[in-house]
């Protein structure tokens, strides 16, 4: 089967399309799916370029994605809710290198255990549910979280003022429809380059209240009232500084998913694997935070997403199933190995591209 690979520590512009064995169900909560499509992440691309090396070591060649829509081919004797010919999406709990006989999930087959997939709804194509699944869910679990953060402060996300930079990114494109459609903010403040400033209401229509360029104001206060926002959504790991002078500093609460995480989130993660001096410097990241938030009484907390929480895995493929997400994608063929590179580029920079990043792989 074909499958992309890094073969050795390498940017995108190093990846290969190379022949695999297929996958066989080896455990009874397993499932062979024939993958369509699939998505890829920032993570992919770090662990391929060889960012996460001192944490652990990865076998060559890397095969890359946690993340595929595709049809069941076969079942484990364990697996109870689907069958052969089923239509599913879902994702590797962990990266696939994980997994003893899963290949990454952008290839022609994957392995995939049953609670970390659902039913393709009828009216998505593969690409759109390969796009939506994981960050719909750490959306989701972001906003519960920062829900709880304000209500211990007498405040709730319905009608808050909300702000979230890269709106026109893979996760702040999701995280602002979960925010109108599900919890019903009142404000969305967003961010996004000078040139996606007028795909901002192609893509999420009607759905963010002020648009800034942040290519123009190296200061964001000065176009967005410091103080004036409630919540905020961090998915960029450049932005934290430039949110606290926005936040309420009595009430303001902040979810980020792109930090340095603590060293409890990170054992969670990676339980035993963790190297003592990451814990140490996740730590130190901690004191760098509360020097941060200094003089405010801002609630900072940290969420990585979870697949392991069974009821919010199904809650998010409710919200999905209802169409209260649609996808904001762009789609390259798996044999067009220059494309699939040139875009894995703009996801490992974290520049140019718009929205999630498919793979057909069908």
């Amino acid at each position: 089967m074909r499958a992309l690979v890094a073969p050795k520590y390498t940017k995108p512009s190093g990846y290969e399309v190379i022949d695999l064995p297929v996958p066989s169900v080896q455990k009874p909560n397993e499932m062979l799916i024939k993958v369509h499509a699939a998505g890829i992440m920032t993570g992919d691309t770090l662990v391929a370029g060889g960012t996460m090396k001192l944490l652990f070591k990865a076998p060559f060649p890397i095969r890359i994605g946690i993340e595929c829509s595709g049809v069941v081919i076969n079942v484990g004797s364990a697996v109870k809710n689907f069958k052969p010919g089923d239509a599913v999406y879902g994702a590797a709990f962990g990266h696939p290198m994980e997994f003893e006989n899963a290949p990454g999930y952008c290839s022609e087959y994957c392995i995939g255990r049953e609670s970390l997939f659902v039913h393709k709804p009828a009216h998505l194509s593969f690409e759109e549910a390969a796009s939506l699944g994981g960050f719909t869910l750490t959306a989701y679990q972001s906003f519960e979280l920062g829900a709880k953060h304000l209500a211990d402060r007498g405040k709730t996300l319905e009608g808050s003022t909300v702000f979230v930079p890269g709106a026109l990114s893979a996760t702040g494109a999701l995280g602002i429809q979960v925010l109108k459609n599900v919890y019903g903010v009142g404000k969305i403040v967003a961010t996004v380059s000078t040139s996606k400033v007028p795909l901002v209401e192609k893509y999420l229509p009607g759905m963010v209240d002020q648009v800034v360029d942040y290519t123009e104001f190296e200061d964001l206060s000065r176009i967005i009232p410091a103080g004036s926002i409630d919540f905020a959504y961090n998915t960029q790991w450049s932005s934290l500084e430039s949110i606290i002078p926005l936040m309420n500093k009595e009430n303001g609460v902040i979810v980020s998913i792109a930090s340095l995480f603590p060293p409890k989130i990170l054992r969670q993660a990676m339980g035993p694997m963790l190297p003592f001096w990451a814990a140490w410097v996740a730590a130190l990241a901690q004191l760098y935070y509360r020097w941060l938030l200094r003089g405010t009484n801002i609630k900072l907390d940290f969420l990585s997403g979870n697949l392991g929480k069974k009821d919010d895995v199904e809650k998010t493929a409710e919200i999905i199933a209802l169409g209260k997400v649609k996808s904001v994608m762009r789609v390259v063929k798996l044999e067009d190995i220059e494309a699939v590179r040139k875009a894995c580029d703009e996801v490992y920079k974290g520049k140019g591209g718009l929205g999630r990043l498919i793979v057909k792989i069908v």
